[in-house]
C-alpha cells in the first residue's frame, strides 16, 4: 500500500522513494562544504604565511644574484613574494 496516498499527489513510491535518498544525500554536502572551506582557507593561511617569510627573507639578500644564480627572469622571487595568498 502506498504510504504517501495522503498526500494525494501522482508520484509513485519509487520516485517518491528516490526523491527521499536525493534529500538524505544533501543532508550530507553542508559538512563536504565546510570541509572544503576549511581546506581552501588552510591552504591560504600557508601561502600567506610562505609568502611573508620569503620577503621577510627577500629583503636580507641580494635577490638579483639569487635570480641570476637559479636562472629565473630577474623580478621572479619578487612576483612570487607579493602575490596574493588567493593566488596560487
Amino acid at each position: 500500500m502506498n504510504t504517501h496516498s495522503s498526500f494525494n499527489t501522482s508520484l509513485t513510491d519509487s520516485q517518491l522513494n528516490a526523491a527521499c535518498d536525493a534529500l538524505r544525500a544533501c543532508q550530507h554536502r553542508p559538512i563536504e562544504m565546510q570541509r572544503t572551506v576549511v581546506a581552501i582557507l588552510h591552504q591560504w593561511w600557508q601561502r600567506a604565511r610562505q609568502r611573508s617569510a620569503l620577503r621577510r627573507q627577500l629583503m636580507e639578500m641580494d635577490v638579483a644574484l639569487i635570480e641570476k644564480d637559479i636562472g629565473v627572469p630577474a623580478g621572479t622571487l619578487g612576483e612570487e613574494a607579493y602575490k596574493p595568498f588567493w593566488k596560487h
